[in-house]
């Protein structure tokens, strides 16, 4: 890591895993160095009765700024990471034209974390040196799966059913990280292989760490990771007019 200074971390990728094994939306301020990053201050991002939490991004961030003492505004601000998804399409929207717009303003640059780097990140060493799995964006009879293997990347993520998962143990996957949302018939499949399932960690404090070991990308280059067509173009393009 060569890239010095303060960074901005906004993981609110997944609100509905807020409580889930210690996880939530939160966001982190840092300072980058030569050996990592040096976290100054986290803070969580209030989910709201309607499982929201686009009200409480930029509150958090403010209150992060005072507990530190670094405002995001001043031109000290480096970079800017955001979790990118896959994850919820309002959450993932929110948080990107959040990191843009700081970024900007600071003249900072932005790094566009994948959300399953940030729950592997999150996950013990000893066991990121395995061969993982990681499930996200759950839907009707698929997730969205991405397998790692002592940390580094397999392969592009992909959308996954039940017998995909069947055959993950093939490629040596013993360890799937996912939420309770991950569809009965995937979660039996991977119980039935021997894969042990493990809630995932959406975790600030990870996505700065990744965050500031990735290529910086220029603020308008940043965009969520969908692994699927929204739903709002699906119903647009079946309209009859």
């Amino acid at each position: 890591m060569s890239e010095t200074g303060h960074i901005l971390a906004i993981e609110i990728s997944n609100p509905s895993a807020a409580g889930e094994a210690g996880s939530g939306p939160g966001v982190c301020i840092g300072i980058m160095t030569p050996g990592g990053v040096e976290v100054l201050g986290v803070e969580p991002v209030s989910v709201g009765a309607r499982g929201g939490h686009d009200d409480d991004l930029m509150p958090a961030i403010d209150r992060v700024c005072r507990r530190t003492g670094f405002d995001v505004r001043a031109r000290g601000l480096a970079r800017v990471a955001v979790s990118i998804g896959p994850g919820g399409y309002t959450s993932l929207r929110v948080a990107c034209a959040a990191g843009k717009m700081i970024a900007e303003g600071a003249g900072a640059k932005c790094a566009a974390v994948p959300t399953a780097r940030v729950v592997l990140e999150a996950l013990p060493a000893n066991l990121r040196a395995g061969t993982v799995g990681v499930a996200l964006a759950s839907k009707g009879e698929s997730a969205w799966v991405e397998v790692f293997r002592g940390g580094t990347a397999s392969g592009p993520g992909r959308l996954m059913s039940a017998p995909d998962i069947a055959g993950l143990p093939a490629a040596g996957v013993q360890r799937l990280l996912a939420d309770q949302f991950l569809p009965a018939s995937m979660r039996r499949a991977a119980e039935e292989a021997g894969i042990q399932i493990t809630p995932p960690v959406f975790d600030a404090a990870a996505c700065a760490r990744v965050g500031a070991s990735m290529p910086a990308i220029d603020p308008v280059e940043l965009v969520p990771l969908y692994p699927r067509e929204p739903d709002a173009v699906t119903l647009w393009r079946a309209r009859k007019w």
